[in-house]
């Protein structure tokens, strides 16, 4: 899900993630500024699930959950909080290769 997941933002809406993590019920994205309303990036992130799952019935729910960050220290602390789901699974911080550095210092 996480290939398809970033596959599809960055291909088709150029945007850049700066950490994610694709749990059992739900995941967690964190992106950069874009021009994009975040309706739009939610769901072209369900759109290449759906697509690539072809279950046959709905697998997403209809909402979700934003946060801004307003601030590099902010964001850090997003994409860290992130990036401890990734590890408390056993797996990398960054566990895709899409996954960039974000533009502010720690």
């Amino acid at each position: 899900m996480g290939d398809w997941i970033g596959t599809a933002l960055g291909q088709r809406l150029g945007v850049a993630i700066f950490a994610m993590t694709v749990q059992s019920w739900h995941v967690h994205i964190v992106i950069g500024p874009t021009a994009h309303d975040v309706s739009r990036v939610v769901k072209c992130a369900k759109d290449a699930v759906r697509w690539a799952m072809r279950p046959g019935r709905p697998i997403w729910g209809d909402g979700y959950d934003k946060r801004f960050c307003f601030d590099g220290a902010s964001a850090l602390a997003r994409i860290a909080y992130v990036e401890e789901h990734n590890l408390a699974r056993g797996l990398p911080a960054r566990s895709w290769p899409f996954i960039l550095d974000p533009p502010f210092a720690a």
